[in-house]
């Protein structure tokens, strides 16, 4: 039912970013989950990094059109034919007194309208064309390492465990459970999937709110004390 639900997500309103921000999260939910799937996993994290990354991620054909007028022009865009054609149509039925043509226009289908409007109109023409926009070619440099951080507030960790954040930024990876930077007004948390030694040294609350950035496709959780509570996490009084 998740599954269906996103998948018609995807092919009605998802934006772009929406979409990066899934294939971030499907990447970091097959982090470490295996070999078989951690070359998937790369290619669905450089995936999420070329659409976020680029305005156009992959080449599109687009279909403009200008009607040429005694004000000036209209400029239109759309994706395909048929949303071009019902722009221009709502223009000629707005004008369409000005072509003294007696039939009603709103009987009228929007491919008919344009043409009878164009052709009786002596004065204003429209122009179509179909054009493609090419999407970007290969790097010829490294791609830049963009990623995705969760900001929540401070509030959601324990004091306790603020300490342990403090203990553990200056030590060596290897010396810790867990990636963690001090900002000097919080912390910078690594959220990749912890082993069960790690998780038994990482406080309960600042577990959640690492699974929490993580099933958002963020791969830090940022931890900040003047940023927003987050409904649905633990908050504690400092």
């Amino acid at each position: 039912m998740r599954v269906a639900f996103a998948m018609e997500m995807i092919m009605t309103s998802m934006t772009r970013d929406a979409l990066a921000r899934l294939l971030a999260r499907a990447h970091y939910a097959l982090a470490g989950t295996g070999a078989a799937n951690q070359v998937l996993a790369d290619e669905l994290n450089q995936a999420a990094m070329r659409i976020g990354t680029n305005p156009v991620p992959w080449t599109v054909d687009v279909h403009v059109g200008f009607v040429d007028h005694r004000e000036g022009g209209n400029l239109y865009a759309a994706f395909t034919r048929e949303a071009l054609v019902a722009e221009i149509a709502g223009f000629s039925r707005e004008w369409w007194s000005e072509i003294r043509d007696d039939r009603n226009p709103a009987t009228l289908g929007d491919e008919e309208i344009c043409s009878i409007y164009f052709e009786q109109h002596s004065d204003e023409y429209l122009w179509t064309e179909r054009m493609t926009i090419e999407g970007p070619g290969p790097a010829s440099s490294p791609p830049l390492r963009i990623g995705r951080h969760l900001v929540i507030s401070t509030s959601h960790i324990a004091p306790s465990t603020a300490d342990l954040l403090d203990q553990w930024a200056p030590l060596l990876p290897e010396a810790r459970p867990l990636g963690v930077s001090e900002t000097g007004y919080g912390w910078f948390v690594l959220t990749d999937p912890l082993d069960a030694e790690e998780m038994d040294m990482v406080p309960h609350e600042l577990r959640e709110a690492i699974d929490f950035a993580r099933r958002e496709g963020c791969r830090w959780l940022h931890l900040d004390r003047d940023a927003a509570w987050i409904d649905g996490l633990e908050t504690f009084e400092w």
